[in-house]
């Protein structure tokens, strides 16, 4: 019964969506017809069904590779295939399905997430920016952690999808996957007394950054232009565990602070550096910017540039906002669920 559904979903696949896969599929061969891909579609789903279908014990599964192969060929098709699970579980955690709609050109989904190990899962938990969605449209999504019960350890998150171009959204389901989950944050937000600022050094020597990441702030596109940074002297202070803060000093009459965040894939440590004054004004940087020097990531800086005066850089109190976290949680979670449209 299920090959046959399966034989169906890909005899329904039009052949106006073939022709658009092979134009734009760069992988195929233009010597390649609509036969000739309409032949991977139907043997990726063979493999499928031979799967799905060789023994009783396998029914359930969830034959991958093949999903895979489908997907890159037509999403369309691929997301039809595949079967509707509404929950999952490794590394004991479950992720659940608790309600999906359509509303229009955006979709929302409620998932609940819950601890069957332990207390690892807390109000701080997200998904730490872990998580793919399979569709057969391209969008825009979030993800957010709205709620936590300690009694059942937890958290639920909305997911909100978005077609481009405001198009109603098409299909019947949406795969969602996820492989990492980060709990247990830390928030600091206090004034950096580790800073002498009276001792900064008019004059610091710089170097050129591998990688520039990106950044922030409203003098961002001035400052990142031909931006040298700090060099490097090591942990001159550490607010929190996992951020050092590497550098301080002036350049061309810019104050510029430079911080270290460690282990950021596995904690996402992030934050910034922020001044007040004698009344309290808060000071934020006019450019962040965000580098490497060997080209890897994980070695991540951030240079946080100030215009304020040198001669009275001692009436500004430096601050610090910061978020670590200790807890990851890897796995592999995917859930299949169907969608209704709102009534």
């Amino acid at each position: 019964m299920k090959s046959v559904l399966l034989q169906d979903a890909v005899g329904e696949v039009r052949d106006d969506f073939i022709y658009d896969a092979h134009r734009k599929e760069s992988c195929v061969s233009k010597r390649y017809g609509l036969f000739s891909l309409r032949r991977i579609v139907a043997v990726a789903a063979a493999v499928m069904i031979l799967f799905i279908t060789a023994v009783p014990a396998m029914a359930a599964m969830d034959y991958e590779p093949a999903y895979e192969l489908l997907y890159q060929i037509y999403p369309a098709a691929a997301q039809k295939l595949k079967p509707v699970h509404l929950s999952c579980e490794d590394n004991g955690i479950q992720f659940e399905v608790v309600s999906a709609y359509i509303d229009g050109d955006e979709l929302k989904a409620y998932i609940a997430v819950r601890d069957h190990d332990s207390d690892r899962i807390d109000e701080t938990a997200d998904l730490f920016d872990s998580y793919s969605i399979n569709t057969p449209f391209e969008c825009l999504s979030s993800c957010q952690n709205i709620s936590y019960d300690a009694d059942s350890r937890t958290a639920t998150f909305l997911i909100s999808i978005t077609q481009w171009d405001s198009k109603p959204i098409p299909g019947d389901k949406i795969t969602l996957r996820v492989k990492k989950l980060l709990c247990q944050k830390n928030e600091f937000d206090e004034a950096i007394f580790g800073l002498n600022l009276s001792a900064v050094q008019a004059k610091k020597e710089t170097i050129k950054p591998a990688w520039i990441f990106g950044g922030s702030g409203s003098a961002y596109e001035k400052y990142s232009k031909d931006f040298t940074a700090l060099i490097p002297q090591g942990n001159l202070y550490s607010p929190v565990n996992g951020v050092e803060i590497t550098g301080i000093g002036f350049v061309e009459g810019k104050l510029h602070i430079q911080v270290q965040y460690f282990n950021v894939f596995e904690t996402d440590n992030h934050g910034y550096i922020y001044f007040k004054n004698l009344n309290g004004d808060v000071i934020y940087c006019a450019a962040a910017i965000s580098f490497s020097l060997n080209n890897e990531y994980a070695d991540r800086y951030v240079e946080y540039i100030f215009d304020l005066p040198e001669n009275n850089i001692s009436q500004y109190k430096p601050f610090g906002y910061f978020v670590t976290s200790d807890t990851l949680i890897e796995g592999n979670w995917s859930i299949t669920f169907p969608l209704e449209a709102q009534k």
